[in-house]
């Protein structure tokens, strides 16, 4: 009968004892068994090794591609910022355009509806941030398109009227700081709040003085308060007043053309430095000089 033991014989190549033992059947099976196992775990720790390292890379791929995403979105957003920037000195620039010409505001009267910002949430915010970027991108097209015909607009009516164009006051009729604007203000000899009616350039004496715009030389004088004072009509009621004066350069009857130079800057009358009192009159009221220039 076959024994269900294994024995074991340890020779040594040099001098002394063998060495013998004996495994019994089952210690045989549970070695076996051992070794499978450990074998098992080990391949399994290795997959799962490798299929961390993977998720790992692309984990970083994606935290690669997430932040290109971020920075494009960033340049995108500056240039929408300039743009919008620029659209609104268009903007600005067009109601100069009609207040000075007599347009109308334009007609055109659509309105851009964007998405409901409520529409999105929680893991979704990715794309609701998307969705806002979208709607500002084409809110932005529509503007400019409805600026660009708001600009057709006013170029079809200026080929109308040039002539009142070329008698519309639209630049500062010199160089210098504004020392006092329209409005309200207090008055430097009494101190107390009265109306200024005209917009200040200080500058020094004999500075030139220039036409705002084409008009006859209708009045030359002296006046109380304003000294040398000079007065131009444009047409279309218009007209633009200047004071404290030192010299005139036009006669009265005279035609001047815009840019042309008229007089120079002076400290006469009721004056604490030298300066130019610059009005316009519409219709003989008093109407605010800075509105009236374009630079």
């Amino acid at each position: 009968m076959l024994s269900n033991k294994l024995t074991i014989i340890l020779v040594p190549q040099k001098d002394g004892g063998i060495l013998s033992f004996e495994l019994s059947s089952f210690v045989i099976k549970m070695i076996i068994l051992a070794v499978s196992v450990f074998t098992l775990i080990s391949i399994g720790i290795s997959i799962d090794y490798f299929l961390i390292l993977e998720k790992s890379k692309n984990q970083r791929d994606l935290e690669r591609v997430l932040m290109m995403q971020t920075v494009k979105i960033q340049e995108i957003n500056n240039q929408l910022l300039k743009k919008q920037t620029d659209l609104e000195n268009f903007e600005e620039f067009d109601r100069k355009l009609r207040l000075i010409t007599g347009l109308q505001e334009s007609s055109t009267r659509i309105r851009y509806i964007g998405g409901n910002g409520n529409a999105f949430n929680g893991e979704n915010s990715k794309k609701f941030e998307d969705l806002k970027l979208i709607n500002k991108l084409k809110k932005l097209d529509l503007d400019t398109k409805l600026r660009e015909i708001s600009f057709f607009q006013l170029g079809a009516y200026l080929q109308e009227r040039t002539d009142k164009l070329a008698r519309t006051p639209s630049i500062a009729p010199t160089k210098g700081h504004f020392s006092s604007r329209f409005g309200k203000r207090i008055d430097p000899f009494t101190g107390k709040i009265k109306m200024h009616n005209g917009l200040d350039f200080s500058n020094r004496r004999y500075s030139p003085i220039v036409a705002p715009a084409d008009g006859v030389v209708v009045n030359t004088f002296v006046n109380g308060s304003f000294g040398e004072f000079l007065v131009i009509d444009h047409g279309y009621n218009i007209v633009t007043r200047y004071g404290h004066l030192s010299k005139y350069e036009v006669q009265v009857g005279q035609n001047v053309k815009r840019g042309d130079l008229i007089a120079r800057i002076g400290n006469t009358g009721r004056s604490t430095a030298p300066h130019l009192h610059y009005e316009v009159l519409v219709n003989d009221q008093y109407e605010d000089p800075e509105k009236y220039l374009l630079e």
